[in-house]
């Protein structure tokens, strides 16, 4: 079997595992469900993938890569769906991609990325009271997908609120303007991975109705729904980030704009003693004041009662 391929068939809750090779005959034996799950595959192991499934080539060459868009389409045999997926790891969120064949008798998942896999996935079709179909394996999968975007989305809401707080206690900081600027990225990360999920999800109810029969249908709305919920929390998160990120870049400029006022209003009050003093420093010979005994004192005087004045002025408006 190659490195990082699991195959398990799935049946009457058990999981039995089995080779890469054996993989075609478990399908047409129709004993089961295969599952496939591959991680970051190299090109020979899609070939030989392909030829196990019998895939159309342009799909594998698309699952070859990561950075496609998220979609689901319908080649001769199965459909090609393609999935944004997001997840804790490592204290960090981590985005990657599952591109995922879908056909009769079998579920092969493509992960490109890091994670645990999904195990999980697996546990949970084993404990379904039902035959495994690859429309129910295809639901749970995407159920996991979106149950793992829920958590990051209630994580980034207690990151906002943190820095919300400190925008209103400990005013606006460079960090904290930095800070809110990545939380709004992340929230836009999070959107692209979770925004696609309606689309995916109305066109296989609507367009595959040999994968998702009418009793699977309000599954898939159920996923819809709860992506649909999940979409409206980022996009109120994300405007309340911009109105934050708004109300410090004001706060800023109205701070700026009362430092130029106060400045401004220091500098009207020394342009009348300035004013003043560079007439005496111009050395004329012909000043009435300089003959007078008190014209020195009275100079004086009028200058700063002038300042003084102009003083309880400017602080009365504000400016000062």
């Amino acid at each position: 079997m190659p490195a990082d391929v699991t195959c398990h068939l799935l049946q009457d809750g058990q999981r039995q595992e089995i080779t890469f090779a054996s993989v075609s005959d478990a399908i047409a034996a129709k004993s089961g469900l295969v599952w496939l799950e591959l991680n970051d595959p190299d090109k020979t192991t899609l070939d030989l993938l392909r030829e196990e499934l019998d895939l159309h080539e342009l799909a594998v060459e698309d699952a070859l890569t990561a950075h496609q868009r998220p979609k689901v389409e319908d080649y001769a045999g199965g459909l090609f769906i393609v999935l944004r997926t997001a997840r804790n790891w490592d204290n960090a969120i981590e985005y990657g991609e599952t591109h995922v064949f879908c056909g009769v008798g079998y579920l092969a998942i493509i992960r490109h990325g890091v994670g645990p896999g999904y195990r999980q996935v697996q546990d949970r079709l084993q404990a379904y009271k039902r035959p495994l179909t690859p429309g129910l394996a295809l639901y749970a999968l995407i159920d996991h997908i979106v149950d793992e975007l829920r958590p990051l989305a209630a994580g980034l809401e207690d990151r906002f609120a943190d820095l919300e707080a400190a925008l209103f206690s400990s005013g606006i900081s460079s960090d904290n303007l930095q800070r809110l600027y990545e939380t709004k990225r992340e929230i836009q990360a999070l959107m692209s991975a979770v925004q696609p999920i309606p689309e995916i999800c109305g066109d296989l109810i609507r367009l595959h109705p040999n994968i998702v029969d009418k009793e699977l249908r309000a599954y898939y709305r159920d996923v819809e729904d709860h992506a649909l919920r999940l979409i409206h929390t980022l996009d109120r998160l994300r405007d309340m980030i911009a109105d934050a990120m708004q109300l410090s870049m004001t706060t800023a400029a109205m701070q700026q704009s009362e430092s130029v006022q106060k400045l401004a209003g220091w500098g009207a009050i020394l342009a009348i003693p300035t004013l003043v003093f560079s007439l005496y420093g111009m050395n004329f010979r012909t000043m009435p004041e300089l003959e007078w005994t008190w014209g020195y004192p009275l100079t004086l005087a009028a200058t700063a009662t002038s300042c003084y004045w102009l003083y309880r002025r400017l602080k009365q408006r504000g400016w000062i």
